[in-house]
């Protein structure tokens, strides 16, 4: 995630991600009578950049804004054992809606956009519904623009009454998940969820679908589970393709999409071949999905629902696997959007703004997808410092320090005796907010101050081993050959050193 360079910046908006990580938690899907969504992304208000919606955040709970490490997106609450006898109680005149029933209806529904068959597609929508049917023909049209490699609608959930042996009509929610994997950029297919409400009027009526909302998540920063994604939120889109990304916006940003898609592709390309020197393995994507939008409201509400004001510039959005069992790859892939209105790097004229914002978020995004899970700490993450601090460094690879416009202010905070001489800890970074700015330069500093200590590729090495779930004491020992209280010395004297 990135904030604005103002020191008066209002805050520092949603934390990247839920204070945690993929990881399996009780509540989450598998765990209980109904699933706790993998709320995209929250908790603590630290980790700007990796919204990844997990567990209470994450699957620490998270990007925010985000998840169990199976977020078993599929997972049918009822089973098969108890549908057939409820069915049967049901009696002669009663109405039902069975697990099979709806299963084919979802396996239809995916076929049919699958075939491009738009008839298909709105056969399960309630045709009085006018306004229902016209959202569901532009979503038709919408995912009929993008290079959807996997494409399948799976239950999730259903709470409400699903038979009445009295002969009434029956009325329940149906959590539905829209899992899908973009080609050549998620290396998983990752899930988006819906809430269905499912109608059945009368025992041989058809079952019908009156209203579609994004499932509530429980817990975390966003109201929903990476809902609203572009394809829902505007009625047209227009997608932008370069060699390593998919621009995706609305229709009316066009030209911002067509000027600003070279800008991203550039800054992926400056981040891979950073990422090249340091020689690290690992599940890193080969492109990214980005969307450009203009204003805090529509930054906070596609890929999410903001529950808090939204601050930020940009975010990335960690979308948890649907195989993270079988393919031991928690985070499936990101979505990166960027607020184009925002001013503290989209001014006019400026032509470096643009290149770092962009290189922020897709170097959170080039390494999401190495987080382990099972050896991350579910409630606090990972150091904000190291999360942000690999960010801004790659933000501003190749120039000195005093480039960045965090570097004024914090040459003042530190030679105004404000600053304790320590590596900040993830909750330092709620307060006060005028320092959120001064931790994002700490940051940057200790990436900058490790390179020219050890060697580049020390830094792109040591930040591997933090996210595949080595502890930051751990990845300094591995990598560097020093305890971190040494590099904390090391780089506490740089700080001041580049102060005075």
């Amino acid at each position: 995630m990135t904030q604005g360079h103002s020191s008066a910046y209002p805050g520092y908006g949603q934390p990247a991600g839920p204070p945690g990580h993929p990881g399996p938690y009780p509540g989450a899907p598998g765990f209980g009578p109904y699933p706790q969504q993998p709320p995209p992304p929250a908790g603590p208000k630290p980790r700007r950049g990796l919204w990844i919606g997990l567990g209470a955040g994450v699957l620490a709970l998270t990007l925010c804004a985000g998840t169990a490490i199976g977020v078993v997106v599929g997972l049918h609450n009822r089973t098969r054992d108890d549908t057939a006898p409820k069915a049967a109680a049901v009696g002669v005149n009663g109405v039902t809606v069975t697990q099979q029933e709806l299963d084919d209806l979802l396996k239809k529904h995916s076929r049919a956009l699958a075939d491009k068959d738009l008839t298909g597609y709105l056969a399960l929508f309630d045709p009085a519904r006018k306004d229902l049917v016209a959202s569901q023909t532009s979503l038709f049209k919408n995912l009929g623009k993008l290079p959807l490699a996997v494409s399948d609608y799976r239950t999730v959930a259903q709470q409400g009454r699903t038979s009445d042996s009295f002969g009434r009509g029956v009325t329940f929610q149906l959590d539905v998940s829209f899992v899908h994997q973009f080609d050549g950029y998620d290396l998983t297919p990752v899930a988006e969820w819906y809430r269905w409400t499912v109608v059945r009027e009368s025992k041989d009526a058809p079952i019908k679908v009156t209203a579609v909302t994004g499932a509530p998540a429980v817990g975390g920063s966003s109201k929903t589970v990476y809902y609203p994604g572009p394809w829902d939120k505007w009625r047209d889109i227009h997608v932008e393709r370069t060699a390593h990304t998919l621009v995706i916006t609305d229709a009316k940003l066009a030209a911002e999409a067509k000027r600003y898609a070279p800008v991203a592709e550039s800054a992926v390309r400056d981040d891979f071949a950073a990422w090249q020197v340091g020689g690290v393995t690992g599940n890193t994507p080969k492109g990214f999905v980005i969307s450009l939008v203009k204003g805090k409201n529509d930054l906070g509400s596609l890929y999410r629902i903001n529950k808090e004001k939204t601050t930020e510039s940009g975010v990335s959005i960690g979308m948890v696997s649907t195989e993270a069992n079988q393919k031991n790859i928690d985070i499936g892939g990101s979505r990166v959007v960027i607020d184009v209105a925002d001013r503290s790097f989209f001014s006019p004229g400026d032509k470096r703004g643009p290149r770092e914002i962009f290189r922020h978020e897709l170097a959170h995004s080039l390494v999401a997808t190495l987080e382990d899970a099972n050896n991350l700490d579910a409630f606090d993450g990972i150091e904000n410092w190291i999360v942000e601090g690999f960010a801004e460094y790659m933000a501003h690879r190749g120039e000195p320090l005093s480039a960045s416009a965090r570097t004024a202010q914090a040459r003042t905070i530190v030679r105004s005796g404000g600053w304790n001489g320590r590596l900040p800890g993830n909750l330092d970074w709620n307060i006060p907010e005028n320092h959120v700015s001064f931790h994002y330069w700490l940051g940057h500093v200790a990436m900058t101050y490790l390179a020219k200590k050890y060697g580049e590729p020390k830094v792109f090495q040591f930040v591997a081993a933090r996210y595949q779930g080595a502890k930051a004491e751990q990845a300094c020992q591995q990598v560097l050959g020093v305890s971190l209280t040494e590099f904390e010395k090391g780089w506490s004297a740089y700080v001041r050193d580049q102060a005075s």
